[in-house]
């Protein structure tokens, strides 16, 4: 039998609704046969004030009533390039409308050309066009997507105004699938000017392209195979599938629904059949999943026979080898807690042991890693925000230093872990926001370094000295203040020591507000930069080998990869250098293409 494990839950605030009853007429008696009478959803004060915000122009905020204004403008615009079954969009575009450069390139120099896969940027520009026939002016833009649907993507990242007009920096993507499987992307930024002498009815009145690239590939890159791996498994649409705001406020807090998801997978070989097996971690009420790879390709469903269907809500899982049999282990966030299971080597789970984490604020996610070079695998796992999801706010927002502090466990043996966090150092610097954490040899003196990513402020770069850490995140050049979300580490300049990708959130608004004095008001000069870098996106810090890091992302052109969750390194087309692979994306409601 399982030992109890003791669950412990942390009930949230309350909902921002605050319901009450709605008061039946004094004259109508209360029908006896209503054992709960219907409740109506009211706003509090303070989110009422909250809610008007959503009007830009509440507060007095020009740029973004004119942002939200030209948006809609630029993407029918912008459209209508792509699509030559769409009209020229007459509304909102000035009839002075003059493309400043071309729209497209007149050549195109290729960064890379293999196996029919280009990228090609931007080389010779030609002649500014002198003709405002604007059949003349998409022709070449039209050419090169071929296709009479291109899905676009504008987002406005910078705003600077005058009286009557106002320039907006725009970032631009085309995007075309044709039926023989070949991919087209277009990627633009342009510098569009616009008449403003009504806030609400801008015109577009110029284009400056700043920079252009194409992508060109005569296949997908990947194929999408989830159907095909799911086929025998009857919960996949109800429970994988099914979204988080499904979840939210219809499941008991007590067993832990989380407020955003943030639950993880885990990747290993746990019955030795030589094929990766998958574990799914669920929140509080639903079971978590063991899915075993088959010979056929397709996932079967293993939980129950397994062991490790729990309904604790579980935030992060590993598959490893605790114990040095040659099978994979197993480790499970559960709240603020750790459980350790054996594995008897056919993909079973028995022996547990349960690690107490201190406090009750949640473990989002783990690594293993043995820096002490005793033989086997220690564990590191990172919390978030003090006092629960809702509890906490960051302080300062731009480097807080107030959520849950993290727990280094050291590997004693089978079922002995002692909790050495305090003892090696890594109780230093310690109450940060942490999301993710990372283990490597940075400095390149034999031994394992960590770096720990936190949203709202510095990361942590802890150097192995002699089994002692010390954080150097500053004096290395690798605190990267921003919205860290994830984390990867891979030699991407090909120089023989270990580089550092570090997944941040991007934000378009982020970057048009922060610099203007309105933002933060008298403090502005003291903060505007680190809201900026805050908004700035992913970040790639190369390594000059002895563990100093250089910021390379302007140049590298990694930064925008929108509201990034975990970028990952890894050679998609087997050229020897490593790529980037990085997911986005936040809360998806019933409207498409609503983010």
């Amino acid at each position: 039998m399982r030992p109890d494990l003791g669950r412990r839950t942390c009930v949230g605030l309350m909902s921002m609704l605050a319901f009450g009853s709605a008061p039946s007429p004094a004259q109508e008696p209360k029908d006896p046969n209503i054992l709960i009478e219907k409740r109506t959803a009211t706003l509090p004060a303070w989110a009422e004030e909250s809610f008007r915000r959503v009007d830009a122009g509440y507060d007095g905020w020009r740029s973004e009533v004119l942002h939200d204004s030209a948006k809609p403008i630029l993407k029918k615009f912008v459209a209508a390039l792509g699509d030559a079954n769409l009209p020229f969009p007459e509304k909102g575009i000035s009839s002075e409308l003059a493309a400043f450069t071309a729209l497209r390139p007149k050549t195109l120099a290729p960064l890379m050309d293999r196996d029919g896969m280009q990228v090609l940027h931007a080389d010779d520009w030609g002649a500014t066009p002198k003709t405002m026939d604007w059949e003349l002016l998409v022709a070449p833009l039209r050419e090169a997507l071929g296709h009479a649907d291109a899905h676009p993507f504008v987002k406005f990242v910078d705003i600077q105004m005058d009286d009557d007009s106002f320039r907006g920096k725009a970032l631009v993507h085309w995007s075309v699938s044709e039926a023989d499987g070949s991919q087209i992307q277009i990627n633009a930024i342009w510098m569009t000017d616009w008449a403003a002498d009504d806030d609400t009815a801008p015109k577009l009145r110029g284009i400056a392209v700043l920079d252009y690239e194409e992508f060109r590939t005569p296949k997908p890159l990947f194929r999408e195979v989830t159907g095909h791996l799911t086929s025998s498994l009857g919960f996949w649409e109800r429970e994988i599938l099914t979204g988080i705001d499904d979840y939210h406020q219809k499941v008991d807090r007590l067993i832990g629904q989380a407020f955003i998801g943030s639950q993880g997978m885990a990747v290993g070989d746990v019955n030795g059949d030589g094929r990766d097996d998958i574990y799914l971690c669920a929140h509080g009420g639903a079971p978590n999943r063991l899915l075993i790879h088959t010979a056929d390709g397709t996932l079967r469903d293993a939980s129950e026979s397994s062991g490790l269907d729990f309904l604790e809500s579980t935030r992060s899982a590993l598959l490893i080898d605790l114990d040095n049999d040659g099978d994979q282990d197993f480790v499970a966030s559960l709240g603020a807690n750790l459980l350790v299971a054996y594995n008897d080597g056919q993909g079973r789970f028995d022996n547990f042991t349960p690690l107490n984490g201190k406090g009750f604020e949640d473990i989002y996610s783990l690594s293993a890693a043995d820096p002490d070079k005793d033989g086997d695998l220690d564990l590191y796992a990172v919390r978030y925000v003090a006092n629960g999801i809702m509890g906490g706010v960051p302080t300062p927002y731009n480097n807080a230093n107030n959520g849950a502090s993290n727990f280094y466990w050291r590997n004693d043996g089978v079922g002995k872990f002692v909790d050495a966090t305090e003892e090696v150092g890594l109780d230093h610097n310690n109450s940060k926001f942490s999301l993710a954490s990372i283990w490597e040899d940075f400095d390149g003196d034999g031994d394992l370094d960590l770096y720990v990513a936190n949203d709202f402020g510095d990361n942590n770069l802890y150097l192995n000295q002699d089994g002692k850490f010390r954080d150097v995140a500053t004096e290395r050049g690798a605190e990267d203040r921003a919205a860290v979300m994830g984390l990867a580490t891979s030699d991407f300049d090909l120089d023989g020591d270990m580089d550092l990708l570090i997944t941040n959130m991007f934000s378009s608004a982020g970057l048009r507000i922060a610099p203007q004095q309105q933002f933060q008001g008298e403090n502005h000069g003291e903060v505007a930069h680190e809201y900026v870098r805050h908004a700035r996106g992913n970040t790639l810090l190369a390594n000059d080998g002895k563990g100093n890091f250089i910021d390379v992302t302007e140049t590298a052109g990694i930064a925008i990869a929108g509201w990034s969750w975990g970028s990952k390194f890894a050679d998609l087309n087997n050229d020897g250098y490593a790529d980037i692979y990085s997911p986005n994306g936040f809360l998806t409601g019933p409207v498409k293409d609503d983010l």
